[in-house]
């Protein structure tokens, strides 16, 4: 029972002292704006200058001190404090710090404190007599709960804070598990009977652009692995199983020099031939234009934008209709609802509002709960696109197949998604992934904000829950 208990507990975070006195002199100065000025303003570092300690102990002192500044632990998702200071007073025994080389940290502190004063609460400053309690988390931090400290305030609301950490607004996953989300068993039509043959198309076309323009030396390893006369027939789950063709290396493959490596099958010498088109093709530009086009045809429109259009319009067709005077589609029932959800899921939203704040504060970005898009999810648009541009773009990112989607709340964008889906590990590597891409509205933390303190919208209907 005890080693379940054990279990139980939330995995920990390994702590870095190398941001105690930043987080600590924050706190302090939330709490006191003048906190640090007789050492930043008027020079008053003598105390300090020959032992470094000596401030590092002060600042201890404060958090051990019966004041409004408390180490803090997470229970569920309200924190608390914590009386166990032991933990906390270790870290403060091994931490490195010199007042005249780390001189900038108290400057950042005071920079950092500055800015949440003026942007955590919308249209007023954070004055220091509303603020109830600081919580340092240090030491108890974990991998669900990593902030650096939470701020409560006199009304009872706590203000989740990580000082040194932007907001990270890309992720990577599985096109199937977006796809799955979205249009759920009609993605085993993917590489089904009705697409195979663009599936084959589509290597033959990919092995056929390489091997017909790549220069003679290249031209004479791939005809190692497949006679040429046999590409117009080359199926695609075929062409990953094509291995080399002397019995000697049917094995452990050959060593080519062009590509200074030892290659088995016939998919992996594509794959360097691709990333060597500057040496093994005589204008790499053209053949890149042509194959680009050529994914664009039969990867983005023939198989994924025929395979969501079809499947929205066959299991969903009253819940996606066009908005007038641009190419975006305005989404209800049960395809807003698997937007919805994929949309929040990648932001990384949780149950409680967090705010991340980068460049000492300057960078401010609030991510809301998962309960402020559950009280305006009948308040807020979604639209979503996925229109495929047959012009091949000069960068490959430009080539990806692409799903725009914007959360649109009283008028405003609030939140544009950008969904990109690629092969990953490689062209024609035969995994699809998404890479997802979010932009903010400039003034998001203050949309959001405002609209948190708005009354509560009706709840949503079953079935619309975002989680």
């Amino acid at each position: 029972m005890q080693a379940q208990a054990q279990n139980d507990l939330p995995a920990k975070a390994a702590y870095s002292s190398k941001n105690l006195v930043s987080e600590i002199c924050v706190s302090m100065l939330l709490l006191n704006n003048s906190f640090l000025d007789n050492l930043l303003d008027r020079g008053l570092k003598a105390r300090y200058s020959e032992n470094s300690d000596i401030f590092l102990t002060d600042l201890k002192n404060l958090l051990i001190a019966k004041n409004r500044l408390s180490l803090g632990k997470f229970e569920g998702d309200k924190c608390v404090e914590d009386a166990d200071l032991g933990k906390a007073t270790s870290i403060f025994e091994g931490a490195d710090f010199s007042i005249e080389s780390d001189w900038d940290r108290l400057v950042n502190a005071r920079t950092t404190a500055r800015n949440i004063i003026d942007k955590l609460v919308p249209d007023q400053k954070l004055e220091s007599d509303e603020i109830e309690r600081i919580y340092w988390i240090g030491p108890n931090k974990t991998k669900e709960y990593g902030e650096d400290i939470v701020i409560e305030t006199k009304d009872g609301k706590q203000y989740s804070l990580y000082l040194n950490k932007s907001l990270s607004t890309q992720k990577s996953a599985s096109f199937n598990t977006f796809a799955d989300d979205l249009i759920g068993p009609e993605i085993e039509r993917l590489h089904g009977e009705e697409y195979i043959e663009r599936w084959n198309k589509l290597a033959q076309q990919w092995v056929k652009t390489l091997y017909e323009n790549a220069n003679k030396s290249v031209q004479k390893q791939v005809e190692k692995f497949i006679d040429p006369k046999r590409i117009e027939t080359l199926g695609y789950f075929e062409y990953f199983d094509i291995r080399h063709q002397d019995p000697k290396f049917r094995h452990l493959g050959e060593f080519m020099e062009d590509f200074d490596k030892n290659i088995l099958k016939l998919s992996d010498l594509m794959s360097e031939i691709w990333k060597n088109r500057q040496t093994c093709f005589m204008d790499p530009a053209r053949i890149e234009k042509e194959w680009y086009e050529t994914k664009i045809v039969v990867l983005n429109s023939k198989i994924l934008e025929n395979l969501l259009t079809s499947s929205l319009k066959t299991k969903f067709p009253e819940d996606v209709r066009k908005e007038e005077g641009s190419n975006m589609k305005i989404a209800g029932g049960t395809v807003k609802m698997k937007l919805f959800k994929t949309l929040v899921e990648k932001m990384g939203c949780l149950e409680r509002p967090v705010y991340f704040l980068g460049s000492n504060g300057a960078s401010f970005t609030m991510m809301p709960s998962r309960e402020f898009f559950r009280q305006k999810y009948d308040e807020i648009e979604l639209k979503f696109d996925y229109h495929v541009n047959f012009e091949a773009g000069e960068e490959e990112e430009d080539n990806d197949f692409r799903i725009a989607i914007s959360l649109d709340l009283g008028g405003e964008k609030l939140i544009g998604m950008q969904i990109a889906v690629k092969f990953t590990g490689g062209e024609m590597s035969g995994k699809l992934g998404a890479k997802y891409k979010y932009e903010l509205a400039d003034n998001f933390s203050y949309l959001v904000s405002k609209e948190s303190q708005a009354p509560e919208s009706t709840e949503p209907e079953e079935g619309q829950e975002t989680e």
